[in-house]
């Protein structure tokens, strides 16, 4: 009987996220797959599953990794100008800008689609948009923002201003066309405070 291949899992569940992340789920082949983590496929699929649950197991690390990518930040004013000039200065990196964010790259993959892959790349951008709404929340009653914004419209500016930093910023990476885009976001919450 052959003995059971031992790999460290946690490990495995980081390339596969970095895979995914940088290549898709169209673009990532079984073989690619296996030269990334150095498993045989028998023990890929006894311990993880196809191809669909490896994309799911990775979005998954990335959903709970991902706020560390970002220094931790919670829902305040002061995280969104936190964020929004990490973006803007992650677009200088070459790898960062190439690969973007698993989340939204999930979500231009699979759009309109319908499955357990699409509900799940959905789930994930979901959480981002709860977050981004937080932020206004917070930054509202904490009095950052004036108490009659629109907060659901706010939410939506930016939210959808950090997609677009993080998207565009693969073929539009200068810093100061990057900086007129997070800064327009800021001055429609109605605060003063810009990126520099």
């Amino acid at each position: 009987m052959a003995r059971p291949v031992k790999f460290d899992r946690e490990r495995v569940l980081e390339k596969l996220m970095f895979l995914f992340w940088e290549r898709g789920y169209a673009r990532t082949s079984l073989s690619g797959i296996l030269a990334a983590t150095g498993l045989k496929k028998g023990s890929l699929y006894r311990s993880f599953g196809n191809k669909e649950e490896l994309f799911r197991l990775a979005l998954s690390r990335y959903s709970v990794r991902g706020p560390a990518f970002m220094g931790n930040p919670g829902p305040s004013l002061d995280s969104l100008v936190f964020i929004y000039a990490k973006l803007v200065g992650d677009a200088a990196v070459p790898e960062l800008r190439r690969r973007a964010c698993f989340a939204f790259n999930s979500g231009l993959e699979f759009g309109a689609a319908r499955g357990p892959l699409a509900r799940a790349a959905k789930a994930e951008l979901a959480k981002l948009e709860k977050f981004f709404q937080a932020i206004v929340r917070k930054a509202v009653e904490a009095g950052d923002l004036p108490g009659d914004l629109d907060q659901a419209a706010a939410s939506a500016r930016i939210f959808s201003a950090a997609f677009t930093l993080r998207e565009i910023a693969k073929f539009r990476p200068e810093r100061r066309f990057l900086l007129e885009i997070a800064n327009a976001a800021l001055a429609s919450l109605g605060t003063k405070r810009r990126i520099k």
